[in-house]
């Protein structure tokens, strides 16, 4: 967050009693002929936009507090372009950061229909949403998952700022935006980052009154409810409920899935006087789902047995259903509690305390198909058939509790020409994992349904219940840290970061050994791992100008045994040899810079990365050491905001080469990293005329591959899906939207799994959505 000297303060009335002569002189030079692209409409905005930050960020008095909610609303409605990122960590304006962000806004998101986190990240370039199965180890699940740069970033989403619990798949109803950071980033964000994070700004309460309803269907069969409700109660409070319900998402209309969602979040801010504000956020999201895990894979040998290509099931049959209906369900429950404290202690010093409760369940048995086959016990050969098995499922019974709580003081102070933007913080957190057995005694009458018309409605008999004890994983976490951002003169800033975390992991797991001649798995409840470790970050800014920022920057990324609530290794042996090396450690260098043009109403960057991370790495005896590297290099460009009054765009473009560049085994060397397309792109352009808006992007991959036991076992292909919209106000109120994703109906896939099924992408999708405002 930024704040402002006392200077700065008494100016406000000053900028506003000069606005007016402002706008009126550039519409006379306007008006005279000159093509400049200069229009009142956009000098209101542009001027506004700055005193609302001002204000926001110091509290200041009502009426400035009045101004600054109008102006943001005014830029969601027609802007792509975002002045900041909403962390306080970032003291700095984007064009000033030295590092690749990439901020999709809610006007974005509602132009494009985004309902979900895997959506939204479509329009940023070089973040992949291909599965890969989950931690890379051929197991697709229905979770979030997500790679930036060729490094897994499933444990590296936020939320506001505070690391949100895994195990489910984001809705995006309460979320106004996303912001995608590239890069090693460990002192601003914590462990893990190695490739970058992603973080999801809520909606919260604003001294203002507005309502809006929206309605959507597809052809999905999605209906889609949501209610987003502001209210002032009196002068110092307000109160704002987002509320969502939806039930459908039959993409391919196997008459089968189905995904139902329900959520609250009510969010309440005091502003007890100019200078303190409380906001406390709450959400509850219930999931009620009965997805399909996926399609079956055919290998090889199954390819030239029963006449089939190799690879994904062939596409006759994607609107089949491979499982049991009445047995295959997921439920997923998610609720979040935060607490926001901010007080202006002086006119350039602002404390802030952010603390958040949190809990995930999750539960599901889904249907892992597979193409039926048999083994000859002499031969070991294998006989496929024209059936798939339906009896293998993949269970899931996990539970996740989360505690943190963050301080910052941030200080905006002066050394003859110097100035500091210092963050000092501290955080505290407690997160734990538990995750149970399920034993299945069920039977099906038939453990197989055909391939070309199955049996979704298989009877079965038995119950699925927990055995064995738990493995709980809890892990405890303290943080200092230090963030300056250093104005050296106009033309030269700097940056320097540094972060100490104290973390240890404890909790239990199921280990191999070898017990009468049989390997055995053994619960084991005495693990321990823990870590000290500093995190930096550096950056040195040459500006020719107040509209270009030249930067070079460095920074680290550390990931603990254990960070991740499970211990690595499959023997006791082994947990214990990793959990005393280490952190795996990253470290990005990156080139870059950036652009405001169009009156600064359009940002441009572009920058050359490097990252390596060092990993674990085993020998031939299974011994754990940390002497693996793997490498991302590449570049990127991209552009955000408008071009004129009319014509908005977002687009990015990213070319990366990922490597395995050292491991102990040297057939390894060379191999690439799973889900990190070489090249991708992504381009969406929105033109609005009165009441009239449409919108046309794409985006493009050159096709994603999966790496395994140094095999690409598969490549997706390059594939590019385009996607069009149209938006019409019918009143001040009323407002109308058709969105077409995949317009060619392109046939692609989306996940894949070593153990014999992949995900393929939605076909093409029609849906209108009705907004009404209050």
């Amino acid at each position: 967050m930024i704040t402002i000297n006392i200077n700065m303060r008494n100016n406000l009335n000053a900028i506003d009693n000069n606005y007016h002569l402002l706008t009126e002189s550039f519409m006379r030079v306007v008006n005279k002929g000159l093509a400049l692209p200069f229009t009142k409409k956009i000098m209101t905005q542009a001027v506004a936009i700055g005193i609302a930050s001002i204000s926001l960020n110091t509290h200041a008095n009502t009426e400035v507090k009045e101004l600054a909610t109008t102006v943001v609303k005014e830029e969601k409605k027609d802007d792509y372009k975002v002045e900041k990122a909403s962390s306080e960590k970032y003291q700095t304006s984007l064009l000033n950061t030295p590092k690749t962000i990439t901020v999709v806004n809610e006007q974005v998101l509602k132009d494009q229909g985004v309902t979900s986190l895997n959506d939204a990240l479509r329009n940023v370039a070089g973040v992949s949403t291909f599965g890969a199965g989950e931690g890379g180890g051929g197991n697709i699940t229905t979770n979030d998952k997500i790679t930036i740069r060729g490094f897994s970033a499933n444990g590296n989403i936020y939320i506001d700022g505070i690391r949100d619990i895994a195990g489910y798949s984001r809705d995006m109803f309460n979320f106004e935006q996303v912001e995608v950071t590239k890069g090693a980033s460990s002192s601003i964000t914590g462990k893990g980052s190695s490739g970058g994070s992603i973080n999801l700004v809520t909606k919260q309460a604003e001294q203002d009154e507005f309502s809006n309803a929206e309605a959507s269907y597809d052809d999905a069969e999605r209906l889609r409810l949501t209610l987003d409700h502001n209210t002032q109660l009196n002068e110092k409070v307000a109160l704002r409920i987002n509320g969502l319900y939806t039930q459908g998402g039959d993409a391919f209309d196997n008459g089968v899935e189905e995904y139902q969602t329900t959520a609250i979040a009510p969010s309440l801010r005091v502003d007890f006087n100019d200078r303190t504000s409380l906001i406390a956020d709450l959400l509850y999201m219930k999931q009620d789902n009965n997805p399909m895990l996926g399609l079956p894979w055919v290998n090889a040998d199954a390819a030239a047995q029963l006449g089939y290509k190799e690879g994904p099931l062939p596409t006759q049959f994607w609107n089949n259903y491979y499982g049991v209906a009445k047995r295959d369900f997921e439920d997923v429950s998610v609720n979040l509690a935060t607490l926001l404290i901010e007080h202006q202690l002086a006119d350039n010093i602002l404390l802030r305390s952010q603390t958040r409760l949190a809990s995930n369940e999750k539960q599901s048995i889904l249907s892992r198909p597979l193409v039926r086959s048999s083994r000859d016990a002499e031969t070991g050969k294998y006989t496929y058939f024209n059936e798939i098995s339906v009896d293998w499922v993949q269970a899931i019974d996990q539970e996740n509790d989360l505690f943190v709580t963050q301080f910052d003081a941030i200080f905006n102070l002066a050394s003859g020409n110097i100035k500091h933007d210092l963050v000092v913080g501290a955080e505290y957190y407690q997160e734990e994992t538990t995750r149970y057995t399920l034993s299945s005694s069920l039977k099906l009458n038939s453990n197989f349904v055909s391939i070309d018309k199955p049996n979704t409605n298989s009877p079965f008999s038995g119950e699925i219940s927990r055995s064995g004890e738990p493995t709980v994983v809890k892990g405890t976490g303290l943080a200092l840290y230090a963030l300056d951002s250093i104005t050296l003169n106009d033309q030269w800033l700097a940056t320097v970061g540094l972060r100490f975390e104290d973390y240890q992991a404890e909790g239990s797991s199921y280990v191999r050994q070898v017990i009468d001649n049989k390997r055995v798995s053994v619960y084991v409840d005495d693990l321990s791992a823990d870590g000290t470790f500093f995190s930096w970050n550096g950056s040195l800014a040459y500006k020719p100008n107040a509209q270009t920022n030249y930067y070079f920057g460095i920074a680290n990324s550390q990931d603990p045994a254990g960070g991740d609530l499970a211990f690595s290794g499959s023997s006791l042996e082994g947990i214990t040899r990793v959990s005393s090396l280490d952190p795996q450690e990253a470290k990005t260098y990156e080139l870059g810079a950036k652009w405001d043009l169009f009156a600064e109403k359009l940002q441009i960057s572009t920058a050359l990365f490097l990252t390596k991370k060092t990993v674990l790495d085993t020998d031939l005896d299974g011994t754990y050491f940390l002497a693996g590297e793997q490498q991302a290099k590449g570049l990127e460009f991209s552009a955000n905001g408008s071009i004129n009054d009319q014509l908005s765009v977002l687009a990015s473009y990213t070319h990366q080469e990922t490597e395995v560049t050292q491991d102990y085994n040297p057939d390894t060397q060379g191999n690439g990293l799973s889900a990190a397309p070489e090249d991708s792109a992504n381009v969406w352009f929105n033109y609005t005329l009165d009441k009239l808006s449409l919108g046309a992007g794409a985006q493009y991959s050159s096709g994603n591959i999966y790496w395994r036991r140094n095999t690409a076992y598969f490549d997706s292909g390059s594939q590019t899906i385009l996607n069009v919209m149209a938006g019409y106000d019918v009143t001040d109120k009323l407002a109308l939207q058709f969105n077409i994703d995949n317009l060619t109906d392109k046939e692609y896939v989306t996940d894949y799994s070593a153990r014999g099924h992949f995900r393929p992408g939605n076909p093409r999708t029609m849906k209108l959505t009705v907004r009404y405002q209050f």
